[in-house]
């Protein structure tokens, strides 16, 4: 079955919203935390590995029950578990009752993903994916700016009271995904044989993982190198806000344009804007490092939305969307611990060059899948 119901395309980008929300407004959470409960470091480490882990391990169990369930039910159960966490999150003070509830979330806030991605496999890839991207870099932006009024407020637990609120309007949002397994009939595989297609998209996914490990290998540290560069703290903030600006700007241009200039193209402007910024990302010139942050930013959803829906493409099941999933988070799980090992030994050139190796091998991988399209 395929579908290009708005609502359902709404249904499937809210809910990937809010599977990640937690992710999203983690730094407003973690002063929260610190402020109001006194955790330190060590504890906000485990929160946040915690969801992240359970995210994994989520897209991993849509991967499988694709198979068994249908998109609905599937997501109505990983909200239903989300919404949970959500609540016994704000209902505790204990470090490991919350700890425990953020893996269970993120357990079933990665079951939803997944189910998401699927959802935009089997309809528009690129437009929904860009939805998406565009939904919660906006939705962290606002939550980020009023957690902190609403706890001030309400309290400390409000913030997960309002995260479980919008969790639970996914399960209504839930009756306009289909109530039976989709498949995408968009597109036909370039070749009759189903596993060297399956070798190819199987290729991509894994492309998917180390595009998502190079940009991880970057984006914590973008702060630390403005400052370590010479650049006024003032001016790095600036350029973090004109970043998160330029990522959704990015994100709605892939919407606007959708596929009227295909894949390629998109996926090596981007790939070409984002080696450019992160050889740039050191400069000690303000405007140059600002330059670099909004051209890095920009890039990023415009090559992800366009490498997931070329790998999609050919794979009518949606599992290997949910797989694509589970390779975005340990990606970005990955990269900022291999990054972490070797900026003190080779300070932040060695990070460089790992994120454009990384890139690259990304971009190499979706080669045999440019090439079976071209063939079509």
């Amino acid at each position: 079955m395929t579908t290009h119901s708005a609502r359902t395309e709404f249904a499937a980008a809210y809910t990937g919203i809010m599977a990640v929300a937690v992710l999203n407004v983690l730094p407003a959470l973690a002063g929260v935390l610190t402020l109001d409960l006194g955790w330190n470091a060590e504890r906000i480490g485990r929160f946040a590995s915690a969801d992240s882990i359970g995210a994994l391990g989520g897209t991993l169990l849509a991967a499988a029950l694709l198979r068994w369930r249908s998109f609905r039910v599937l997501t109505v159960a990983g909200m239903a578990v989300l919404a949970i966490a959500d609540i016994a999150s704000g209902l505790s003070h204990s470090v490991a009752v919350i700890t425990v509830a953020r893996l269970l979330g993120g357990l079933g806030g990665g079951l939803a993903m997944g189910i998401s991605f699927a959802v935009f496999a089997a309809t528009r890839p690129e437009r929904g994916m860009a939805l998406w991207s565009v939904g919660q870099l906006v939705f962290g932006f606002i939550a980020i700016t009023a957690l902190p009024q609403l706890t001030a407020a309400f309290g400390w637990e409000a913030a997960f009271f309002c995260l479980g609120a919008l969790s639970l309007a996914g399960l209504g949002l839930a009756q306009y995904l289909p109530a039976e397994r989709l498949t995408s009939v968009t597109e036909r595989p370039a070749q009759s044989s189903p596993e060297t297609m399956g070798f190819y998209a199987w290729l991509g996914v894994i492309g998917v993982g180390i595009f998502y490990f190079g940009q991880g290998a970057v984006w914590p540290y973008l702060e630390i190198i403005g400052l370590t560069s010479g650049i006024d703290h003032k001016s790095v903030e600036t350029s973090l806000s004109v970043s998160a600006a330029s990522a959704i700007a990015g994100s709605i241009l892939v919407v606007l344009v959708g596929r009227r200039i295909g894949r390629t193209l998109p996926l090596f402007l981007s790939f070409a804007v984002t080696i450019a910024a992160i050889l740039t990302i050191r400069s000690p010139d303000p405007i140059a490092f600002r330059g670099a942050l909004a051209a890095f930013t920009f890039a990023w959803p415009v090559f992800a939305c366009y490498q997931f829906a070329l790998v999609v493409a050919n794979n009518r099941s949606g599992r290997t969307a949910a797989f694509v999933t589970s390779a975005n988070f340990a990606g970005l799980v990955a990269g900022p611990l291999v990054a972490g090992e070797v900026i003190p030994t080779g300070g932040f050139g060695n990070m460089q060059w790992l994120a454009i190796t990384m890139n690259a091998a990304a971009l190499l991988s979706l080669i045999p899948l440019m090439r079976s399209a071209r063939s079509r």
